[in-house]
Protein backbone atom coordinates (compact mmCIF):
# COMPACT_ATOMS: atom_id res chain seq x y z
CA UNK A 1 0.00 0.00 0.00
CA UNK A 2 2.90 2.58 0.53
CA UNK A 3 4.69 1.94 -2.70
CA UNK A 4 0.87 2.75 -4.28
CA UNK A 5 0.82 5.62 -1.83
CA UNK A 6 4.36 6.80 -3.16
CA UNK A 7 3.67 6.45 -6.81
CA UNK A 8 0.46 8.80 -6.60
CA UNK A 9 2.23 11.43 -4.74
CA UNK A 10 5.43 11.33 -7.95
CA UNK A 11 2.48 11.14 -9.72
CA UNK A 12 0.43 14.27 -8.32
CA UNK A 13 3.97 16.13 -8.25
CA UNK A 14 4.43 15.61 -11.61
CA UNK A 15 0.92 16.31 -12.93
CA UNK A 16 1.71 20.27 -10.65
CA UNK A 17 4.74 20.89 -12.15
CA UNK A 18 3.68 20.35 -15.61
CA UNK A 19 0.83 22.95 -14.59
CA UNK A 20 2.96 26.06 -13.44
CA UNK A 21 5.71 25.05 -16.33
CA UNK A 22 3.37 26.38 -19.39
CA UNK A 23 2.48 29.79 -17.23
CA UNK A 24 4.20 32.81 -16.73
CA UNK A 25 4.94 31.92 -13.01
CA UNK A 26 7.77 30.25 -14.17
CA UNK A 27 10.08 32.81 -13.78
CA UNK A 28 8.82 34.15 -10.95
CA UNK A 29 9.08 30.77 -9.02
CA UNK A 30 12.74 31.00 -10.08
CA UNK A 31 13.47 34.51 -8.99
CA UNK A 32 11.74 33.53 -5.46
CA UNK A 33 13.89 30.43 -4.61
CA UNK A 34 16.75 32.51 -5.54
CA UNK A 35 15.68 35.35 -2.49
CA UNK A 36 14.61 32.77 -0.51
CA UNK A 37 18.51 30.65 -1.59
CA UNK A 38 20.38 34.14 -0.53
CA UNK A 39 19.32 34.40 3.40
CA UNK A 40 19.29 32.31 6.07
CA UNK A 41 17.52 33.18 9.54
CA UNK A 42 17.07 30.38 12.04
CA UNK A 43 14.54 32.38 14.20
CA UNK A 44 12.27 33.45 11.88
CA UNK A 45 8.94 32.85 12.03
CA UNK A 46 5.39 32.82 9.48
CA UNK A 47 4.38 36.19 10.05
CA UNK A 48 8.34 37.23 9.95
CA UNK A 49 8.87 35.21 6.44
CA UNK A 50 5.34 36.46 4.99
CA UNK A 51 6.69 40.41 5.83
CA UNK A 52 10.17 39.75 4.51
CA UNK A 53 8.41 38.39 1.06
CA UNK A 54 5.80 41.64 0.86
CA UNK A 55 8.87 43.94 1.06
CA UNK A 56 10.18 42.45 -1.43
CA UNK A 57 7.19 42.57 -4.08
CA UNK A 58 5.06 39.47 -2.97
CA UNK A 59 1.38 38.18 -2.60
CA UNK A 60 2.33 37.01 0.21
CA UNK A 61 0.20 36.07 3.19
CA UNK A 62 0.83 34.14 6.83
CA UNK A 63 -1.10 30.97 7.50
CA UNK A 64 -1.58 28.46 10.26
CA UNK A 65 2.01 27.29 10.17
CA UNK A 66 3.20 28.32 6.47
CA UNK A 67 3.12 31.36 4.08
CA UNK A 68 0.82 31.55 1.07
CA UNK A 69 2.19 33.23 -1.89
CA UNK A 70 0.18 33.88 -5.43
CA UNK A 71 1.95 34.53 -8.07
CA UNK A 72 0.72 37.42 -11.08
CA UNK A 73 -1.17 34.36 -12.88
CA UNK A 74 -3.03 33.03 -9.74
CA UNK A 75 -0.77 30.03 -9.10
CA UNK A 76 0.22 29.76 -6.09
CA UNK A 77 3.26 28.41 -3.69
CA UNK A 78 3.30 27.50 0.06
CA UNK A 79 6.70 28.47 2.11
CA UNK A 80 7.72 27.35 5.53
CA UNK A 81 10.69 28.54 7.84
CA UNK A 82 13.18 25.83 8.22
CA UNK A 83 15.73 26.91 11.03
CA UNK A 84 18.60 26.13 10.82
CA UNK A 85 18.64 24.21 7.35
CA UNK A 86 19.94 25.58 4.20
CA UNK A 87 17.95 28.42 3.02
CA UNK A 88 15.18 30.80 4.61
CA UNK A 89 12.18 28.57 4.29
CA UNK A 90 11.08 25.21 2.16
CA UNK A 91 9.13 25.41 -1.01
CA UNK A 92 5.90 23.94 -1.25
CA UNK A 93 3.19 22.62 -3.84
CA UNK A 94 0.70 21.95 -2.03
CA UNK A 95 -0.40 23.87 1.44
CA UNK A 96 1.60 21.50 3.89
CA UNK A 97 -0.13 20.00 7.12
CA UNK A 98 13.21 33.77 14.47
CA UNK A 99 16.00 38.01 14.54
CA UNK A 100 16.56 39.69 10.61
CA UNK A 101 17.52 37.24 7.61
CA UNK A 102 20.97 37.15 7.11
CA UNK A 103 22.20 37.42 3.52
CA UNK A 104 24.36 34.14 2.69
CA UNK A 105 24.82 34.50 -0.85
CA UNK A 106 26.39 38.11 -2.46
CA UNK A 107 23.77 40.88 -3.82
CA UNK A 108 25.61 40.51 -7.26
CA UNK A 109 26.99 37.00 -7.29
CA UNK A 110 23.84 35.74 -9.36
CA UNK A 111 22.61 38.46 -11.75
CA UNK A 112 19.96 38.82 -13.79
CA UNK A 113 19.60 40.03 -17.87
CA UNK A 114 23.15 40.66 -17.93
CA UNK A 115 24.33 41.84 -21.38
CA UNK A 116 28.11 40.63 -22.29
CA UNK A 117 29.99 42.19 -24.95
CA UNK A 118 31.98 40.29 -27.73
CA UNK A 119 35.85 40.32 -28.09
CA UNK A 120 36.56 40.19 -31.72
CA UNK A 121 39.77 39.12 -31.01
CA UNK A 122 40.67 36.15 -33.51
CA UNK A 123 43.61 35.16 -31.75
CA UNK A 124 42.41 35.11 -28.19
CA UNK A 125 39.29 32.92 -29.75
CA UNK A 126 41.50 30.46 -31.41
CA UNK A 127 42.98 29.72 -28.27
CA UNK A 128 39.70 28.82 -26.81
CA UNK A 129 38.87 27.34 -29.13
CA UNK A 130 41.76 24.74 -28.95
CA UNK A 131 41.96 23.99 -25.52
CA UNK A 132 38.84 21.70 -26.13
CA UNK A 133 37.62 18.99 -28.46
CA UNK A 134 34.18 19.53 -29.17
CA UNK A 135 31.47 17.80 -28.17
CA UNK A 136 32.33 18.03 -24.53
CA UNK A 137 28.97 16.36 -23.74
CA UNK A 138 26.37 14.93 -25.61
CA UNK A 139 23.46 17.19 -26.99
CA UNK A 140 21.61 17.55 -24.05
CA UNK A 141 23.68 17.13 -21.17
CA UNK A 142 24.80 20.88 -21.04
CA UNK A 143 25.21 20.94 -17.06
CA UNK A 144 27.86 18.53 -16.99
CA UNK A 145 29.72 20.01 -19.95
CA UNK A 146 29.31 23.56 -19.11
CA UNK A 147 30.63 22.16 -15.54
CA UNK A 148 33.80 20.87 -17.55
CA UNK A 149 34.50 23.85 -19.99
CA UNK A 150 34.75 25.85 -16.63
CA UNK A 151 36.82 23.69 -15.05
CA UNK A 152 39.12 23.32 -18.65
CA UNK A 153 39.11 27.42 -19.00
CA UNK A 154 39.56 28.09 -15.40
CA UNK A 155 42.82 25.62 -15.46
CA UNK A 156 44.30 28.27 -17.70
CA UNK A 157 43.31 30.99 -15.48
CA UNK A 158 40.85 32.21 -17.96
CA UNK A 159 37.64 33.89 -15.94
CA UNK A 160 34.63 32.25 -16.78
CA UNK A 161 30.87 33.14 -16.34
CA UNK A 162 27.99 30.56 -16.42
CA UNK A 163 25.13 31.52 -18.75
CA UNK A 164 22.24 30.30 -16.75
CA UNK A 165 18.47 30.12 -19.08
CA UNK A 166 15.91 28.49 -16.79
CA UNK A 167 13.14 25.73 -18.59
CA UNK A 168 9.93 26.76 -19.61
CA UNK A 169 7.27 24.16 -20.56
CA UNK A 170 8.75 24.33 -24.01
CA UNK A 171 12.24 24.97 -23.30
CA UNK A 172 14.18 22.45 -21.43
CA UNK A 173 16.55 25.20 -20.29
CA UNK A 174 20.10 25.70 -21.21
CA UNK A 175 23.49 26.36 -19.55
CA UNK A 176 26.20 27.63 -20.88
CA UNK A 177 29.62 29.81 -20.59
CA UNK A 178 31.20 32.81 -21.05
CA UNK A 179 35.43 33.15 -21.35
CA UNK A 180 36.84 36.43 -20.66
CA UNK A 181 39.49 37.56 -23.07
CA UNK A 182 43.02 38.31 -21.18
CA UNK A 183 44.26 40.57 -23.19
CA UNK A 184 40.83 42.52 -23.21
CA UNK A 185 39.31 42.67 -19.98
CA UNK A 186 35.12 42.64 -19.96
CA UNK A 187 35.02 41.50 -23.51
CA UNK A 188 34.05 38.45 -23.52
CA UNK A 189 33.82 34.93 -26.28
CA UNK A 190 30.43 32.47 -25.56
CA UNK A 191 31.36 28.60 -25.80
CA UNK A 192 28.17 25.74 -25.59
CA UNK A 193 29.64 22.46 -24.43
CA UNK A 194 28.41 20.61 -27.69
CA UNK A 195 28.43 23.57 -30.82
CA UNK A 196 31.93 25.33 -29.38
CA UNK A 197 32.37 28.72 -29.60
CA UNK A 198 29.23 30.97 -30.47
CA UNK A 199 29.11 34.50 -31.48
CA UNK A 200 25.20 34.64 -32.06
CA UNK A 201 23.51 37.84 -29.60
CA UNK A 202 21.55 35.56 -28.04
CA UNK A 203 24.47 33.74 -26.11
CA UNK A 204 25.66 36.76 -24.42
CA UNK A 205 22.55 37.50 -22.67
CA UNK A 206 20.57 35.04 -19.96
CA UNK A 207 18.23 35.65 -17.04
CA UNK A 208 21.03 34.80 -14.81
CA UNK A 209 25.06 34.60 -14.93
CA UNK A 210 26.99 33.84 -12.19
CA UNK A 211 30.57 32.83 -11.50
CA UNK A 212 30.14 29.46 -9.18
CA UNK A 213 28.22 26.12 -10.73
CA UNK A 214 27.10 25.95 -7.35
CA UNK A 215 24.50 28.83 -7.55
CA UNK A 216 22.39 26.56 -9.37
CA UNK A 217 21.20 25.68 -6.81
CA UNK A 218 19.81 28.67 -5.87
CA UNK A 219 17.75 29.20 -8.41
CA UNK A 220 16.06 26.08 -9.62
CA UNK A 221 13.65 25.58 -7.21
CA UNK A 222 13.23 21.98 -5.38
CA UNK A 223 9.59 20.97 -4.61
CA UNK A 224 8.88 19.62 -1.52
CA UNK A 225 5.86 16.77 -1.50
CA UNK A 226 3.02 16.77 1.05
Amino acid sequence: MSFTRRNLKVALLILYLALISGTSSCTEVNDLWLLISSYEDIGITVPDLAFFLATHGYNASPEKGYVMVTFSDGDEAYLTPNGAAPRLADLWSEPPTQTGPVRVILPDAIQRNVTYDRTENSKFIREVTRRVIFPVTPLGMCYDGSKKLADTYESFNYRVRYMYDPSEWDWQGHLWVIVEDDDKPDLWIAVDSYYGVITEDEYYKAPYSFDGFEHLDAINPEWRLV
